[in-house]
Parts: C-alpha cells; sequence; structure tokens
C-alpha cells in the first residue's frame, strides 16, 4: 500500500510539478511514487482550494491551518507582504567581527 501524504506534503508535489513545466505528468508521477490519476485529483483540489482544498478530503487532517487564522486571500497577501518586509529587514542584519553569537547589530 502506497504511503499517505499529508496535504503538505501533497501541496509541495504539485508546486513541484508545476515549476518544471518541461516534465511529463506520468514520469513526475513515476519518480514521486504517486498515481496518476491520484496526482491529476490533487491539482484540481489545489487549484480549486489552495492547501485547504488537499486538506478537505484528507480525513486525519481537519484543519492545515490553526485556529483563529483568517483564511481569506487578502489575508495570505498581507502575510506575504508582511514577511518580506521581515525577510528585507534580516537581510540588512549583520553579525559584526567580535560579537558573540546571539549578539546581533543592524547597519544604518
Amino acid at each position: 500500500m502506497a504511503k499517505h501524504l499529508n496535504p503538505l506534503e501533497k501541496e509541495f508535489l504539485v508546486r513541484k510539478y508545476r515549476n518544471n513545466p518541461g516534465v511529463r505528468l506520468s514520469e513526475f508521477c513515476t519518480v514521486n511514487n504517486v498515481s496518476d490519476t491520484a496526482f491529476r485529483k490533487w491539482l484540481g483540489q489545489y487549484e480549486e482550494g489552495g492547501l485547504e482544498g488537499l486538506a478537505r478530503t484528507d480525513s486525519e487532517v481537519r484543519e492545515v491551518l490553526p485556529e483563529g487564522i483568517d483564511r481569506t486571500e487578502e489575508a495570505y497577501r498581507r502575510e506575504i507582504i508582511r514577511l518580506r518586509v521581515e525577510n528585507e529587514r534580516l537581510k540588512k542584519t549583520t553579525w559584526p567581527a567580535g560579537t558573540r553569537m546571539g549578539e546581533w547589530s543592524t547597519v544604518v
């Protein structure tokens, strides 16, 4: 029997497939030990509902996101922007010579 994949693993495979347009679906499925039929179903579910679409049919995983998290597309966009800003801020953070691990300094 094939290994059961959780919604995050399914999403990873869907994104990996989409980022490699030159790969045939049947070859991708063979390499990743997934049936063509199941993978086509995942593609449709992901297209329709994203990660939550993949989780809807998974009886073991009721909720992918913690309770209280706003699931709207606008909330996702805001979170992505917030993370990009934080990422840029962290890129500007340096670790100058002479400091110990954990002592960070921001470049001005």
